[in-house]
Order: C-alpha cells, then structure tokens, then sequence
C-alpha cells in the first residue's frame, strides 16, 4: 500500500462587499476564523508527499489552476497506485472539506476516481486516514497540535516554526519561500509522526 501524506495553507479573501462585511461583523467571524472557512478564504499552497518520494509542493495565486494540478495529481496517483490511503492531520475537519468546497466553488469536475473519505466513522475501512483522530480516540481527548505530538513521540521539529494565523501576514508579504517550507516540513513530520506510531493500526 502506497500513503500520500497531504496538507493546505489557506488565506482569507479581502471582503468589498458591505453587505458581507456587515454579516462578519454581526457574527463577529474574525479573520483567522475566515481562513478556517472555505466560504471566506482560499487554498494557496497544498503539500503532498508519497512515501519513500520528495515532497511535491503546489502553490500560487490562481487556486483554480492549483486546484486543477492537484486533481491531475490525485488521478495520476491512483492510477499508479489502486491501493493507498491518503494521511492528514485534521483532514476530515479541515483539509479534505476545504480542497472539496473550494474546488465546487471554482467549477472543478472532481475525477471520479479520486473520491476520498470524508465520513470519519467509517475512516478504519476507508482511504483517508487522520491522526488527530487516530490521537483524541475520535475526539475523547485533547487534539494536540502536529508540531506537539512530534515532539511527545520524539520525532525533530524544526526550529523558528511560525503559527498558522501568521500565513495571511506571510502571504501579504509575497513570502512563498515560507509558506512553502512550513507546508513542506509539515507533511515531512505527518509522515514520520504516522510512520513511528500510527502505520500498525491504519
């Protein structure tokens, strides 16, 4: 079986319209909730990592043509590969939904031969594999961070790691080369972290 360790950085849309604005507000939705929420941000950079293989990163301003990619990616893969299970941390609260609502809002035909699991009852059987579920036994404990759980099973978190609220600020800034980076060292850790502790029971 091949594992494809996946992960997103997101920024959120610069709102114009009042009308939106003024429902923000009422809600009091902040913007690091909005880059939390596909209906108010977008999907700037994916991470994607096939075991055994270097770390393949996608980003840029034009999510549709980043979306595109990945899905061209994903059909390519599974073609390669029949038998694989995709890993994510948090990828049925966050990842999946989030590349799956984006790309519906973007006109994306999704292949049909790339559906991932997004039903986290059903995860033991399925293709799409979580850690944060596999650690919080299904949300009864505390979901501690990716970079904290690396660091409880002893796997090397690189120094000078930024918060994911500091994306959008990075973003502003043209820093690719970060964001990148961060995306990187984050699907290189999933893999070591579901490598040492989760690969016997997945």
């Amino acid at each position: 079986m091949k594992f494809l360790f996946l992960d997103i950085e997101t920024v959120p849309f610069k709102i114009e319209n009042e009308h939106i604005k003024e429902y923000l507000m009422d809600k009091k939705i902040s913007k690091e909730a909005r880059s939390l929420d596909p209906n108010y941000s977008k999907i700037i950079t994916i991470g994607l990592k096939v075991t055994n293989e270097p770390t393949k990163i996608l980003s840029g301003e034009n999510e549709k043509e980043l979306l595109t990619k990945f899905w061209d990616f994903m059909k390519d893969f599974v073609m390669k590969h029949p038998i694989y299970k995709i890993v994510t941390h948090n990828g049925y609260k966050f990842d999946i939904p989030f590349i799956l609502i984006r790309s519906y809002s973007n006109g994306i035909q999704i292949p049909r031969e790339t559906q991932i699991n997004t039903n986290v009852y059903s995860m033991k059987a399925s293709n799409h594999f979580d850690t944060i579920q596999f650690f919080s036994f299904n949300g009864n404990f505390i979901n501690p961070n990716l970079d904290v759980l690396c660091r409880m099973h002893g796997i090397e978190v690189p120094e000078k790691r930024f918060f994911g609220k500091d994306v959008e600020r990075l973003y502003h800034e043209n820093n690719w080369e970060i964001i990148n980076e961060h995306c990187k060292q984050d699907v290189e850790m999933l893999e070591k972290l579901f490598e040492k502790v989760c690969m016997p029971n997945a």
